[in-house]
């Protein structure tokens, strides 16, 4: 399946899956950690921020509460930006927030941004290497000198083995066309309220996050795990998030539910 067709696969699937509150009900908040991490490494002080795959703004509303950057959303999913944009109109940010939707091209080449965020697995979204590599391009243009990118992952050690081994075995069948013939690339489905949603994902290890991110031209000041337990727990569980805070601090990137990297250009 090529790229232009992943993304509109996964701008249906998520339009359903937000269209029915799904989303919203698994994750009501964004991780504290991650969170706290964006705040400690620059939006607090940033003035524009660009949040590539913003979903309903879990992240970007937090943002806006807690620093007076100017934020733009961009989504592939109409339903998410339906949903962000009526969380947004019972808040006094309305102003300070620019929603995007649709084709990469409607982000223009300016403003450059302080920060740039691509969370929860939007990169993995996207299609093949070639693909994620050209948008960690885009994002980079996007950047100012001194600007930050703050990209987080899927671990390829705790996410999907029984997809991750039905598509390695249809590899070694030749039988998987592209982009799942690339190693790491997989379709999963999950049921919510009875209605299965398909997604596609490319399951990372740090060193392929890195690596990617090197060839896109960053230099990566910080890889690390986001966290021990599912996003979806932590949302839903301030206790949960606490003790969880404390154990991905000495947790390896790789045993992370999820991968977080902090990178600037090189």
């Amino acid at each position: 399946m090529k790229p232009n067709l992943i993304a509109k696969d996964m701008a249906d699937t998520y339009d359903r899956y937000f269209q029915n509150d799904g989303y919203r009900a698994r994750y009501p908040r964004p991780n504290p950690a991650t969170l706290e991490y964006l705040l400690r490494n620059g939006a607090a002080d940033a003035e524009r921020i660009l949040d590539f795959g913003c979903g309903n703004g879990r992240y970007a509303l937090a943002l806006l509460a807690r620093s007076n950057a100017e934020i733009t959303a961009y989504d592939i999913s109409a339903a998410s930006l339906a949903q962000f944009e009526n969380a947004l109109s019972h808040t006094p940010f309305g102003e300070r927030v620019r929603l995007i939707h649709g084709n990469w091209s409607r982000l223009g080449r300016s403003p450059r941004y302080d920060m740039i965020l691509m969370l929860f697995g939007v990169l993995s979204h996207l299609g093949d290497r070639a693909t994620r590599v050209a948008a960690l391009k885009r994002m980079r243009g996007l950047l100012g000198a001194h600007g930050r990118l703050v990209v987080s992952v899927p671990s390829a050690l705790r996410r999907r083995p029984r997809e991750l081994l039905k598509w390695s075995l249809a590899r070694r069948m030749h039988v998987a066309l592209p982009p799942l013939s690339e190693s790491g690339n997989i379709y999963f489905t999950r049921h919510i309220d009875g209605q299965p949603l398909t997604f596609f994902y490319h399951l990372y290890s740090p060193r392929q996050l890195r690596g990617e991110l090197s060839e896109a031209g960053y230099a990566v000041q910080a890889c690390e795990a986001e966290s021990l337990l599912p996003e979806w727990w932590i949302a839903q569980s301030r206790a949960l998030s606490g003790l969880d805070r404390l154990a991905a601090r000495i947790l390896p990137p790789a045993f992370g539910y999820g991968i977080r990297a902090l990178a600037v250009p090189a």
